[in-house]
């Protein structure tokens, strides 16, 4: 049995499910996934209160019951988390001991329970085609998002995502992810239109007025809107299309990541995170072209 804690928002949850699903690959293992941290005090702090999200995906887990929780307290959550000297003692316990990729995880055994982020493509590039295949929705998209769904998949779409919302207005989550500058949009649509002509941008973004207001792009752009209590139908419509513009989120890059084609373009910001002291080395895919987010 393999349980991994999940936490944070949309993109999050599926970094935690990747990875727990392809430790339980690897082990013949059934996944359970913990969502005991949405509605835990210690969740809400500092960070915007989320919950779980990955509900309308094919998944091959199920939800942990109290019954299956009962031997895997809480409170070693709390002390694993505060006190990093002390996790050896709690042996059926995996925490993250860093934000870069960790090798450990090759050799872990079941029972465990995983408590990180695990952002990094490395934990499941092995069977990255079984979890693009977990990532697809149960319910197809319909409405309005069918047809834009069409429009997604056409030749030359470019997925554009900004992030702004949380990343501008919590202290704690500007000091460690920050902004995308304008100027890293114009760069990356410039080079889409250099390397694409003729694409037309689809747009998603939590402040759609501001990416109006501030981007350099022609009548022939889409804004999407509308799907704000369902990301995940945003997260379809991106990975749908040919190219992408991603933020500094992990959203955006799962948009980038699903989204792959032998042909797909992917710009991405550089550094990652605003915070001098993270390291994302390991989050980074290669195929993908990094420009200054400044």
């Amino acid at each position: 049995m393999v349980i991994v804690r999940l936490t944070g928002g949309l993109g999050n949850q599926m970094f935690q499910y990747a990875a727990g699903r392809a430790l339980a690959d690897r082990l013949g293992a059934e996944l359970l996934l913990d969502t005991r941290a949405f509605k835990h005090a210690l969740a809400f702090q500092a960070y915007t209160r989320r919950s779980y999200a990955l509900a309308p995906f094919s998944l091959r887990a199920r939800l942990a019951s109290p019954a299956d929780l009962k031997n895997w307290p809480l409170w070693v959550v709390e002390v694993g988390m505060r006190l990093g000297f002390v996790r050896p003692l709690f042996r059926r316990w995996h925490f993250e001991s860093a934000i870069t990729y960790d090798p450990i995880m090759a050799t872990v055994q079941e029972p465990v329970c995983l408590v990180g982020y695990w952002q990094s493509e490395r934990y499941f590039i092995d069977v990255a085609d079984r979890i693009r295949a977990d990532f697809t929705l149960r319910q197809p998209l319909a409405g309005a998002n069918a047809g834009l769904l069409a429009l997604a998949r056409s030749d030359r779409s470019v997925g554009l995502h900004v992030r702004r919302g949380d990343f501008l207005s919590l202290n704690d989550a500007a000091q460690v992810h920050g902004q995308c500058s304008v100027d890293y949009y114009r760069r990356a649509i410039a080079l889409l239109r250099e390397r694409c002509p003729g694409c037309r941008f689809l747009v998603f973004s939590d402040d759609p007025q501001w990416a109006r207001a501030e981007l350099p792009l022609d009548a022939s752009a889409v804004f999407v809107t509308g799907n704000d209590p369902s990301p995940e139908l945003d997260l379809a419509l991106m990975s749908a299309c040919k190219h992408h513009i991603i933020a500094n989120s992990s959203f955006s890059w799962w948009a980038g990541w699903l989204g792959y084609s032998p042909e797909q373009i992917v710009i991405a910001p550089a550094p990652w995170y605003a915070s001098p002291n993270l390291d994302a080395r390991d989050l980074a895919v290669s195929r993908w072209q990094y420009i200054s987010r400044v």
